[in-house]
């Protein structure tokens, strides 16, 4: 408890200055121990920005520039959480994620590659647009999960956690230039399929295309797009006879790239300063 209290008064201290989110996950850490801690902000549809990352084992962000960053970000279950706008709170990942995220190409393309085995994250919304998360995960270096122990322990400090990022955001100590795509990602895609690969979507296809990719059923795309799963199904299969392809995996091979290209900015205008590791 001692130790706890001491990383909360530093975390206080540093409300507002540029080493707030090194000691908020400092005191993260005393209430529920983690293999790495990553601080992320989005704001809208803007490139995502990084505050603060941690790995004590194998360096799990190894892959955030060029491949999180560079477009992968926009099939994460905590980004499309962001842009529902929904409460704040503190989640499992699996607790906002699609229902079959874990049979997702993404998720074997992405988190099978880190080596992340378990992630919680702290979902702060603030302002209008903007969204402070702060994801602790398990990995290969321990081999472990979190337990519900480490979960309610957490959480008992919640109240405090989402009051210390609250203060932080008003003080102004999270100055992000916004860099807006203008179009939405589901626009991006089909001007792109028709640009680079002469390929005409519908624009309920290219929905269905990216919820399929962020790891969402037919019944769960019938959800999101409030039609029935027999008329996902005719999607599904239009888009697919349309772009000749016969799998998931060969749908992500196609369209990654894409999302890539369209959601990285121009070269010399990249934004993405990413602290080094701690």
């Amino acid at each position: 408890m001692n130790t706890e209290l001491n990383t909360l008064a530093l975390a206080i201290e540093a409300i507002g200055k540029s080493n707030f989110y090194e000691r908020l996950c400092a005191y993260l850490r005393d209430c529920m121990p983690y293999d790495n801690v990553i601080a992320i902000a989005y704001q809208g549809t803007s490139l995502p920005t990084v505050h603060f990352r941690c790995a004590s084992g194998p360096n799990v962000f190894r892959h955030l520039k060029n491949t999180y960053l560079a477009g992968a970000y926009v099939l994460d279950p905590i980004y499309q959480y962001h842009l529902k706008r929904e409460r704040s709170g503190i989640f499992r990942l699996l607790d906002v994620a699609p229902d079959q995220f874990r049979r997702s190409r993404y998720y074997e393309w992405y988190y099978g590659r880190i080596g992340i085995t378990d992630e919680i994250s702290v979902v702060q919304m603030v302002g209008d647009d903007t969204t402070i998360t702060i994801s602790m995960g398990k990995d290969r270096s321990s081999g472990q999960m979190f337990s519900s122990l480490d979960e309610r322990r957490l959480k008992r400090h919640e109240a405090v956690i989402m009051t210390l990022l609250k203060s932080h955001w008003s003080s102004g100590g999270d100055l992000m230039s916004r860099q807006p795509h203008g179009l939405t990602v589901t626009d991006d895609l089909i001007a792109a399929m028709r640009d680079q690969h002469n390929l005409t979507l519908s624009r309920r296809q290219a929905e269905v295309a990216l919820l399929i990719l962020q790891g969402h059923s037919s019944i769960s795309i019938g959800l999101n797009l409030s039609i029935s799963p027999q008329t996902v199904k005719v999607y599904r299969k239009q888009l697919y006879r349309r772009c000749n392809l016969s799998s998931q995996a060969e749908l992500f091979a196609l369209t990654m790239p894409i999302l890539q290209q369209v959601l990285t900015l121009p070269a010399g205008k990249q934004q993405l300063v990413i602290p080094g590791n701690c």
